[in-house]
């Protein structure tokens, strides 16, 4: 039996989980008027603290009229590190606002497609702790156990044709616990 490879992404329920046309925003990874990127997650709790921080929502109480549907999206299994790998980019790189870093990054990605890359795996810039470890639970003996999963916090950056990533609305209209918000980076955003 294969592993699935999937990424996570939350939106708003009334527009398709990935662009296939113009009009996407600038972001972190691209341009306005570039062919469609997506940007997906490593695991639903990176997926959800992404949406939180392009939603700007600091207060719980924000949380209560949440309705948003969080995706499974399954990445072509064939897929290796040539076609998406991790970028060796420090965290601060990621992070960094200033014109000549989205220079830098955008730099990259040119450089990755014409190496043949359908994507990229970098740090997230939604986590304050993006190591090699995420909350997940495990049930033992018939109990929820908390634990913790060498997976690392990451944003999967697509720049294929939207019609090779079929997904599942696992969550039609969901929101994250409050637990999350004291997670979530704060700070000068990009457009995501």
């Amino acid at each position: 039996m294969t592993a699935l490879k999937l990424g996570f992404r939350v939106c708003d329920r009334r527009h398709p989980f990935l662009w296939s046309g113009a009009g996407q925003a600038s972001g972190r990874w691209n341009r306005t008027g570039d062919q469609p990127v997506h940007y997906l997650a490593s695991t639903p709790t990176v997926a959800w603290a992404e949406w939180i921080r392009h939603q700007e929502i600091t207060d719980p109480g924000d949380l209560a009229g949440v309705a948003a549907a969080l995706w499974a999206v399954l990445i072509p299994q064939e897929w290796g590190t040539k076609e998406l790998d991790s970028v060796a980019m420090h965290l601060d790189q990621v992070l960094d606002s200033s014109r000549e870093a989205q220079d830098a990054r955008l730099a990259l990605v040119e450089h990755l497609k014409k190496k043949g890359a359908q994507g990229l795996l970098a740090p997230t810039a939604s986590l304050h702790h993006s190591d090699k470890v995420m909350p997940a639970v495990r049930v033992s003996n018939g109990t929820e156990q908390p634990e913790q999963l060498a997976v690392p916090a990451q944003v999967i950056l697509l720049w294929c044709e939207a019609r090779l990533l079929p997904g599942w609305c696992c969550v039609p209209e969901g929101r994250p616990g409050a637990e999350l918000l004291p997670l979530v980076r704060r700070g000068k955003l990009l457009n995501l």
